[in-house]
């Protein structure tokens, strides 16, 4: 069951310059339940997207439906009765420095008129829930970039929301943190099952947590679908960039008869290339290799170089072909002109 649905929607800004089109016909629709990953490039339209979805922005054109209902139709009050249903959690964290950790997480109660013993008595059940329950009288200034976005998550869940929103949450963090509050999110989800969306520029991220994902570049949805599918085989290029290591193709890697080998499931751990090279007893230069899990599943991807000549080149990848190991070849780059 879909509960958000964005249908045909575009934001045009009016700029000294001229009018700015940040989204272009955007038709989106998430699950109830799921994980969902918006990833793009810096200036994208990822974040003008996330802010779009709870009208924060409000669309030039389209409808934002949430839970059946039309939200750029809705008078102020109705709309601001929906969004207490969408909670959102930023990469600043955005707490309130004068107010301790508890205080924070009472703060979306008071303004919704909860008396404070049942704020205060919700609040340290969220603690528990974020694993802070010692630093409830800490202010944002005492704690880790950590634990200010746990506080940020439990601020956020204050209100029982359907859905969070998350805009760039991990990317003000080193990656072992970046890790535990992917975790955190992934367990907010299955515990109480919220709708949670994911706003990134980082692959890594999507793979980590999220089940489904859209890929937006220059205000267009490019891709979406399975994170899994869309790693296995990319068809945009906007796709391809960001699972391509390094993220940029051009950059990253130079040099002739590059391709992309892309292994799952249990084929990630066989020796292909061992046995390619012997069976073909062809050379290749290996560029890149990565293994790692998503959705539980391993799954990994090699950058290869194969040899100058044709027939060798051939062979390796006849052999490929024939152990049916999915592969693609990388654009020429670097060449002499």
């Amino acid at each position: 069951m879909e509960i958000i649905k964005l249908e045909r929607v575009g934001k045009v800004f009016e700029t000294k310059g001229g009018k700015v089109h940040a989204l272009k016909d955007i038709n989106l629709s998430v699950k109830e339940g799921d994980i969902f990953g918006i990833i793009g490039l810096s200036g994208a339209g990822k974040s003008t997207l996330v802010r779009c979805i709870n009208l924060l922005e409000r669309p030039t054109t389209g409808k934002v439906i949430f839970k059946g209902k039309d939200l750029t139709q809705m008078r102020e009050w109705e709309l601001n009765r929906e969004r207490r249903d969408i909670s959102m959690i930023f990469q600043q964290f955005n707490l309130l420095m004068q107010r301790t950790a508890l205080e924070n997480i009472c703060f979306p109660l008071e303004i919704a008129g909860v008396p404070k013993p049942k704020a205060v008595k919700r609040a340290k059940e969220l603690l528990k829930v974020v694993d802070l329950e010692d630093r409830a009288m800490s202010y944002p200034s005492q704690l880790s970039g950590g634990q200010k976005q746990r506080v940020a998550i439990a601020r956020a869940l204050a209100t029982n929301p359907k859905v969070l929103l998350c805009d760039e949450a991990t990317s003000a963090l080193d990656p072992k943190t970046t890790k535990a509050i992917l975790q955190l999110l992934k367990d907010i989800n299955e515990k109480f099952g919220i709708t949670v969306i994911i706003i990134t520029h980082e692959m890594n991220v999507i793979q980590q947590i999220c089940h489904s994902v859209a890929i937006i570049d220059e205000g267009i949805i490019a891709e979406q679908g399975a994170v899994s599918e869309i790693f296995v085989s990319p068809k945009s290029e906007a796709a391809k960039r960001l699972v391509l290591p390094g993220g940029n193709r051009t950059e990253k890697f130079s040099g002739k008869r590059l391709i992309r080998i892309v292994f799952n499931g249990r084929s990630a751990y066989e020796p292909i290339i061992a046995n390619m090279i012997l069976a073909c007893q062809a050379p290749v230069n290996i560029m890149y290799a990565n293994t790692q899990s998503i959705e539980g599943e391993s799954v990994g991807q090699m950058v290869l170089q194969l040899p100058l000549d044709d027939v060798e080149a051939g062979k390796l990848i006849g052999f490929l072909e024939s152990k049916g190991v999915m592969f693609e070849e990388i654009e020429e780059v670097g060449a002499d002109v």
